[in-house]
């Protein structure tokens, strides 16, 4: 048999979630030799610490040395971190949410966001400024992170209010939300939360993205529905979108006029909306016999339908303005 090298050894080695999680709490008990002052009196007899300092090889007499990992800096200040609810340790916040050994990925995954979160609400990166070990820690740790979301095709996002969750890479959605932050920040934000591995299976919350985002798309899907009306702007979109894209509908109307076709994906997407469980709860839904298995199904379809439709709105404004750059 072939021996593999090192380098192919490193490419088909699979990370293993628990492994990862134990390789990060390894960091953050990782012991840094700091050196402490030794206490002092004020001149009324109050006890008086300074900062802490790192330790630069030389002894003084007026300090003593201690061994401090970055744990007992998130345990010391723990009751600092506003959303520790009722918790009194970082340890027992773990344990109450179950994040505490990390067997699978989306365990792994809170268990970042909740660290991470952590070091923000203790301003921990601030406090450490002046002791490089910790600095050096801190950063290894984002490393590792950054590497696991790399590899596992994940990348961390920040929320409107703040808050930074782990979504799933997806390309199509990056590009939709950045088309989107351009009108609406809270909208392009919920593009890639639906990604969001906790929303697996959490049906209501799909359905209340799909429902906002159908807010931002509606305008136009109307608009579309009667191409002979459509301002210039649309028009010239849509007169590239039908080369591109299949249409749907008769060539003439009733009085044998000769009019625009749809662009079927358009129309067909206003049809999930207001027929696929999302907008209306009567007879002609066409949901109504689907499991949730199915149901979460559908509204992943309807999510993928809804990139592509804005996808392909981009797409005719650059096709527009390249027409009007040739006949420059």
């Amino acid at each position: 048999m072939t021996r593999k090298n090192y380098f192919e050894l490193l490419k088909e080695n699979e990370m293993d979630p628990h492994n990862e999680y134990k390789k990060i709490v390894q960091l953050l008990e990782h012991k840094v030799v700091m050196c402490f002052p030794k206490m002092k009196l004020s001149p009324n007899g109050t006890p008086v610490v300074d900062d802490f300092v790192d330790v630069d090889g030389s002894t003084h007499e007026d300090f003593f040395t201690d061994e401090w990992t970055l744990m007992n800096m998130i345990h010391n200040d723990f009751f600092g971190y506003e959303k520790r609810r009722t918790t009194t340790s970082f340890t027992q916040l773990l344990d109450e949410l179950e994040i505490n050994h990390c067997n699978d990925f989306d365990t792994l995954y809170t268990f970042f966001e909740c660290l991470l979160d952590v070091f923000e609400g203790l301003n921990l990166d601030i406090r450490v400024r002046n002791y490089e070990g910790f600095i050096d820690l801190i950063s290894e740790i984002r490393k590792n992170i950054n590497i696991i979301l790399d590899e596992s095709n994940h990348e961390l996002i920040t929320l409107e209010n703040g808050d930074k969750i782990i979504v799933e890479k997806n390309a199509y959605a990056s590009e939709v939300s950045q088309i989107i932050s351009e009108t609406s920040i809270e909208d392009a934000i919920k593009v890639l939360e639906y990604n969001h591995f906790s929303n697996k299976r959490n049906i209501q919350r799909k359905k209340e993205i799909l429902l906002s985002l159908a807010g931002y798309l509606e305008p136009y899907l109307k608009e579309f529905e009667h191409p002979d009306t459509l301002p210039k702007e649309l028009k010239d979109i849509y007169n590239e979108l039908k080369i591109v894209l299949q249409t749907k509908g008769a060539d003439t109307n009733k009085k044998g006029e000769k009019i625009s076709k749809k662009i079927a994906v358009f129309d067909n997407l206003s049809e999930m909306y207001n027929k696929g469980g999302l907008r209306h709860n009567n007879d002609e839904q066409y949901h109504l016999n689907m499991n949730d298995e199915e149901l979460e199904q559908w509204y992943d379809n309807i999510y993928s339908s809804t990139l592509f439709v804005i996808l392909s709105l981009e797409m005719g404004k650059n096709l527009s303005k390249l027409n009007e750059l040739k006949k420059k």
